[in-house]
């Protein structure tokens, strides 16, 4: 026979009450990450912009970012679990389960920082511990569902407030979570905006044809090598990057500025430890033109280019998926 629920004690309700915060605070944090991948910020989109950068030269972390990158449904999902924990983490009769969702979750993305050295490793550890604890009056209710059969008994129900009162927060907890879940996406989506595509330029190209002498030597020649134009507009920007004929990598943005005009800009080439906040060097005005043949032509900023595209360097991006089990292309 199943027990009925028993009016909690002081000191439990005060454990209640910090079992409570603990949920809010990590809420918090799940819906900020949760909808940085929802809406496929956190990562980005695999973009033609990156596909000058060679294996070797990624840190760990780059290597991850571009993996999960590239997966729409896999970033997406990601965040849909993180955003459903969080979700139920707030309403009291959900808390359990939002709290094992959240353990697992956080300990998974654990995993992936301290494999691929991502600096806030430390935090997902101490959210994924903090979930755990969430989970821990819930415990047995879960064993026993998986490991007993016949009836359960009643699971914990934090409660703070009894009573009349205690019923009305129980019903406003309830409108209060799914608000919470719905106001932070809508102010996730309105503060960052999602990348939009289209730009005309956008492909890897490798330089079929240049103005310029080459270097004496070729360590010194500064000679673009191959160009690749992002897709993905963020803040009128895009993304692009260029690989010299010295083996050095530029990366930087562009942006329109007229009918076949970009002002586009380079940071210094890369090299050990770069950050995504190193200053621009170098800024040019180019003009475009697509010739008869395909190829583009590119001028200005002391260049006079032909370029072609490189479907070699743009194999990634053209790989579709199909259902058939057609021959593994593992490259």
């Amino acid at each position: 026979m199943i027990n009925p629920p028993t009016s909690p004690t002081l000191p439990a309700r005060i454990g209640w009450a910090a079992h409570l915060l603990l949920r809010i605070g990590l809420a918090g944090y799940l819906f900020v990450y949760g909808w940085a991948k929802v809406f496929l910020a956190q990562m980005g989109r695999a973009d033609f912009g990156d596909a000058l950068v060679a294996y070797g030269e990624m840190s760990p972390m780059g290597l991850l970012w571009r993996m999960i990158g590239y997966s729409v449904p896999f970033q997406f999902l990601s965040g849909v679990a993180e955003v459903l924990a969080a979700g139920l983490l707030l309403w009291r009769r959900t808390a359990g389960a939002g709290a094992a969702i959240a353990a697992f979750d956080m300990y998974f993305v654990f995993l992936l920082n301290l494999s691929y050295d991502v600096p806030v490793k430390q935090l997902s550890l101490a959210l994924a511990i903090g979930a755990t604890i969430a989970a821990i009056p819930y415990a047995t209710r879960f064993l026993r569902s998986l490991f007993t059969s016949g009836p359960l008994p009643h699971g914990p129900l934090p409660t703070i407030i009894t009573g009349r009162a205690g019923k009305i927060i129980n019903v406003a907890g309830a409108v209060l979570a799914v608000l919470a879940v719905i106001t932070s996406g809508v102010l996730f989506r309105l503060t960052f905006p999602a990348p939009q595509e289209g730009q005309a330029l956008a492909g890897v190209y490798r330089v079929v044809d240049d103005t310029a002498k080459p270097a004496a030597q070729l360590a010194d020649d500064q000679r673009w090598q191959q160009v690749a134009f992002g897709q993905w507009v963020v803040h009128g920007k895009s993304r692009w990057s260029i690989r010299q004929a010295n083996g050095d990598l530029r990366t930087g943005s562009f942006s329109e500025a007229g009918p076949n005009l970009i002002m586009a800009e380079l940071k210094a080439a890369q090299r050990g430890p770069v950050r995504t906040t190193e200053p621009v060097t170098t800024r040019l005005e180019l003009r475009w033109e697509r010739l008869a043949d395909g190829r583009l032509r590119l001028t200005g900023g002391g260049q006079d280019l032909t370029l072609a595209s490189d479907p070699e360097f743009r194999f990634l991006f053209d790989r579709d998926f199909s259902w058939d089990a057609r021959p593994p292309v593992n490259r």
